[in-house]
């Protein structure tokens, strides 16, 4: 009897600690669809590390093609605690904290090397604390998602080229009032109904990386690539704070720490990746076009960081401060 007591008693441990080893199961977002995208590669990367350095203790599903919504919308779930992480950008999380859009503007950065001081800067570390008091916490902050280039149905090769042109941007203060600044006619629309809306003429023209570009198949709506890389975007990838907060300290360390391994990794990997999409498209039949007036884009966009609905004066020059030093 004694033994069967113990070996029952053996059994309920044992089922208590499968039941215990996921304790916190999480929906990981992003608009993309591409399985070889390197932002896929690296969210599918991190969900695996995540589970094996917390011993299954967190468990991270990555749901594409936003199959949870739109950006916007998933941003917001997370905010009011849903269990759940957004592979965002800085445009989109400028609809929260306004000062983050200028992390998303046009010609913002100059060179990678001096986003490493930027992201490493009390300044940055300022904002991001705003952002955690609405609601939403940034667990990896700066992973290269691309260089955005124009494609249209003719070459861009200066602001003039946009004048009247109805364009695709994301849900962002920022790419709004640039867009707007060149001329153009900006559309905000969920990155998963891109190709639709140039295929049936809705939108014009639409803006983006190579890889994303591609991976959209864009280059069967339109035929022209001009290669003004107003944006060097960086997705940041964000949790609940109340969610984040909530868990024990062990496993906000892993979720941390991985995040910034993996930015690493996947700017290294968009690098790579970068020219191997541009000659896919070119080989598709896409011109690229690559004589573009930068100055004349850079001279535009100016005025579009102080467009930005309450964005506080004087932000612009902090964070150029911030990577000077």
């Amino acid at each position: 009897m004694k033994t069967l007591i113990a070996a029952a008693a053996m059994a309920a441990l044992s089922f208590c600690g499968i039941a215990n080893a996921q304790e916190y199961s999480l929906r990981f977002s992003t608009s993309q669809v591409n399985p070889d995208e390197p932002i896929i590669k690296a969210m599918k990367t991190y969900a695996e590390r995540v589970g094996e350095r917390s011993g299954g203790r967190i468990a991270i599903t990555v749901m594409t093609g936003d199959q949870l919504g739109a950006q916007k919308k998933v941003n917001e779930m997370v905010m009011s605690g849903a269990s759940l992480l957004s592979a965002t950008d800085y445009g989109q999380l400028g609809q929260f904290v306004p000062d983050l859009s200028i992390l998303a503007g046009p010609y913002v950065y100059p060179d990678l090397a001096a986003t490493d001081r930027l992201f490493a800067s009390d300044p940055y570390r300022d904002l991001s604390s705003k952002l955690e008091a609405r609601g939403i916490k940034i667990i990896m902050p700066n992973g290269l998602f691309g260089y955005r280039h124009i494609i249209a149905n003719k070459p861009v090769r200066s602001p003039a080229d946009l004048a009247g042109v109805t364009i695709r941007v994301p849900s962002s203060p920022i790419m709004m009032a640039t867009f707007g600044n060149y001329g153009a006619r900006p559309t905000e629309l969920p990155w998963g109904d891109v190709y639709n809306a140039l295929q049936t003429g809705v939108v014009d023209a639409a803006e983006g990386p190579f890889g994303s570009i591609a991976g959209a198949k864009l280059n069967e709506t339109r035929k022209v690539i001009s290669k003004t890389g107003h944006q060097i975007m960086f997705t940041a990838w964000v949790a609940s704070s109340q969610l984040f907060n909530s868990l024990p300290e062990d496993l906000q360390k892993i979720l941390l720490e991985e995040g910034q391994t993996i930015a690493k990794e996947l700017t290294q990997m968009t690098l790579d990746t970068d020219d191997a999409y541009a000659k896919q498209l070119a080989a598709s039949g896409v011109e690229i076009v690559t004589d573009v007036d930068i100055p004349a884009f850079i001279e535009a966009s100016r005025a579009a960081y102080e467009k930005v609905p309450n964005i506080t004066p004087g932000i612009y020059d902090q964070v150029q401060k911030a990577m000077a030093e």
